[in-house]
């Protein structure tokens, strides 16, 4: 039997004030990375809260899991952690406190954590600074001309290292096709700049396999994201 979302809620605030804990299975992307759709949330009554605290609040006919940001008073100030919005509350709407939760695909949660926003912009530095390393380092006497299933490994290694450069570009332009082009753009100059170096060259051949890498990642970004919509 399955009840709409007033029902259910209904019955998660009656059992919560006899003054027992309920689970319920988390769904949406707001709390991303630190929570996860499938996660099951340990809720009590939220007798006393405070600024950092996970909270089940009405607001506008619904109720959300978000953090609390800021008090004044009776009024609260909440935030999803992948949220760029603000929602505010009276104390009253405030319907219980996240006590822990059961995180049910600890691989989800480790990419989540290092492929979201603030891991993102984390790893990106280094990102482009082992980027700058690979296509500029003197690599004399490493053998790249070798072939893995017909292709020659300094190929594979130029699309590979290429694949994750527009994740680590996304955050940086509102208009999306720009992710893509700029990605493209850093694969044509980390190329180019080789032709100026004494001890590595130039070849267009590398230039293409930068460009499939960048055009795989953004491939699996939009992937990602298209999956993603659909279980929100």
């Amino acid at each position: 039997m399955t009840v709409d979302n007033e029902t259910y809620f209904a019955l998660v605030e009656e059992q919560l004030a006899t003054g027992g804990r309920v689970k319920i299975p988390l769904v949406g992307t707001s709390m991303q990375p630190t929570l996860l759709a499938g996660d099951v949330i340990v809720l009590e009554k939220a007798h006393k809260v405070d600024v950092g605290d996970v909270v089940l609040f009405r607001c506008e006919g619904r109720h959300l899991l978000h953090r609390i940001i800021a008090v004044d008073g009776n009024r609260y100030t909440l935030r999803g952690d992948n949220c760029i919005t603000c929602e505010t509350a009276q104390k009253e709407d405030i319907v219980a406190k996240m006590v822990f939760a059961e995180k049910k695909h600890p691989l989800r949660h480790m990419a989540a954590r290092w492929l979201g926003p603030t891991g993102r912009k984390q790893l990106r530095p280094w990102y482009f600074l082992c980027l700058a390393f690979l296509m500029w380092a003197p690599l004399g006497g490493v053998p790249l001309d070798n072939f893995v299933l017909g292709l020659r490994t300094d190929h594979l290694l130029h699309a590979s290292v290429f694949i994750p450069c527009s994740l680590f570009l996304y955050d940086m332009f509102k208009q999306k096709w720009l992710v893509w082009l700029s990605a493209v753009a850093v694969g044509v100059l980390t190329e180019s700049v080789q032709a100026l170096l004494p001890y590595r060259g130039f070849d267009i051949n590398d230039m293409i396999a930068n460009f499939l890498g960048v055009s795989l990642g953004w491939m699996i970004i939009l992937y990602v994201k298209h999956k993603t919509s659909k279980r929100q």
